[in-house]
């Protein structure tokens, strides 16, 4: 998961993934810094109208499945008001911009449910870290540590060539049902791999069926199955990432 020193407290314990920002290379060797929890959360999420491409700081945002779909952009520690959402439709791509310092993360779902002003954390996370300040970089991960509800990818616009994700649609269709869990919209996805508690040991209990599934699925290297494989965070030096959310379950 990606670590932030302006919000990782707040992630981690809301979410369990957070995002790297200053001087710090990004993955989980990068947690140090001062920790500190946001203060104010949206009361009421934006619907993004005009989403043309300013050339600034955020994400080409696709949406690759079959019919139209929303998405919607939730900040660290604020899990019932998503700050803003989109609708987009079956194959066409709108640009998202993101404020200066923004921590957090895309997900797929529906307005019925994800507007209705209670905490929803059972999806793919396309987590976002935004620097502040001069030489201000971008930072972003695919994390299934909260669920999976379809793949993901996630490129630098900076010319870097880094990229994260996953394009394998059978990854829900292939899953065994002892993995699955029901969204709120009633959609089967793939549970979370961790629980919110810890264990005696002071880390993430591990929930086997699905994490196991996953790792075994798609490895550890594209994205966050759990937090004790690798850092597979990307970053771009000019904030601006493209986003591809391929079929999956709302």
């Amino acid at each position: 998961m990606l670590r932030s020193s302006l919000n990782l407290l707040s992630l981690l314990l809301a979410t369990a993934a957070a995002l790297p920002t200053g001087n710090l290379d990004g993955g989980a060797a990068a947690a140090a810094g001062e920790l500190e929890t946001r203060a104010q959360c949206a009361t009421k999420a934006e619907h993004v109208q005009d989403a043309h491409d300013t050339n600034g700081r955020g994400v080409q945002l696709k949406n690759a499945d079959t019919a139209t779909r929303d998405f919607f952009v939730f900040a660290n520690g604020c899990d019932s008001v998503p700050l803003k959402y989109v609708t987009i439709p079956a194959g066409q791509t709108k640009f998202v911009a993101l404020p200066a310092g923004f921590q957090g993360r895309i997900v797929r779902g529906t307005t019925k449910v994800m507007l209705d002003g209670q905490p929803h954390t059972l999806a793919t996370w396309l987590e976002l870290g935004m620097d502040s300040g001069a030489n201000a970089a971008g930072w972003a991960d695919v994390s299934l540590i909260r669920g999976c509800d379809g793949p993901v990818t996630v490129s630098a616009m900076d010319g870097s060539g880094a990229s994260k994700g996953f394009k394998d649609t059978s990854v829900l269709d292939n899953a065994p049902p002892k993995a699955l869990q029901a969204k709120a919209s009633g959609a089967k996805v793939i549970k979370a791999t961790e629980l919110t508690e810890n264990g005696p040991n002071g880390k993430p209990k591990v929930v086997p069926a699905s994490r196991d599934y996953l790792g075994g699925k798609l490895g550890y290297k594209a994205a966050y199955i759990d937090d004790y494989h690798g850092n597979p965070v990307i970053k771009s030096a000019n904030q601006r990432f493209n986003v591809v959310f391929y079929k999956g379950r709302p």
